[in-house]
């Protein structure tokens, strides 16, 4: 039994480490994608402005077409927080692998496995949303990155849940401030 949960507990690491990196590479390829696309974007519509006045005033002006674009490329807030910052995305891969080295080295297992499955369908939830808002952009690529991640953040929240199942009903171990 205790084989298997270690097994378990190396698995949920894995998952912890696996999906930090998944989620880095995303977000930053998300943020170059954004990044890259107004610029692009931008001389097209004021060529296209400059040329024919008629059309840019059927729709918008370039100025106001980039002042939308501006807008999109903002993440959505919560709390006040723009969950697309890079600062947010370097914490969330920061605690991810905290929680990936506290689930290895054992201690106070109980409360690392809790927050690792509360992790875990945080994150879930917040992908889903990232998928969304990639098939609405008709982003295949990030949306395909972001069910992904969904699927690791659910297995990884699983896991967790039953490693809880396990350490709980295994004889005489106690389930906090154990190093196995």
């Amino acid at each position: 039994m205790r084989t298997h949960l270690s097994r378990l507990r190396g698995a949920l690491v894995l998952l912890l480490a696996g999906s930090a990196c998944l989620f880095f590479v995303g977000s930053t390829i998300e943020r170059h994608h954004r990044h890259s696309e107004p610029a692009a974007a931008k001389p097209a519509k004021a060529s296209g402005g400059e040329s024919g006045g008629e059309t840019g005033g059927e729709t918008s002006t370039p100025s106001e077409h980039a002042r939308e674009q501006g807008r999109g490329e903002v993440g959505a807030k919560i709390l006040g927080v723009d969950t697309e910052s890079l600062a947010l995305s370097i914490v969330a891969v920061a605690v991810s692998l905290l929680l990936a080295a506290a689930v290895w080295r054992g201690t106070w297992l109980r409360l690392v496995l809790l927050a690792a499955a509360g992790f875990g369908l945080v994150f879930a939830a917040g992908d889903g949303r990232e998928l969304v808002h990639q098939l609405d952009d008709s982003n295949g690529g990030l949306a395909a990155v972001a069910a992904a991640l969904i699927a690791l953040h659910l297995l990884m929240a699983a896991l967790a849940a039953v490693l809880l199942a396990g350490r709980a009903t295994s004889e005489g171990s106690p389930l906090i401030g154990t190093a196995t």
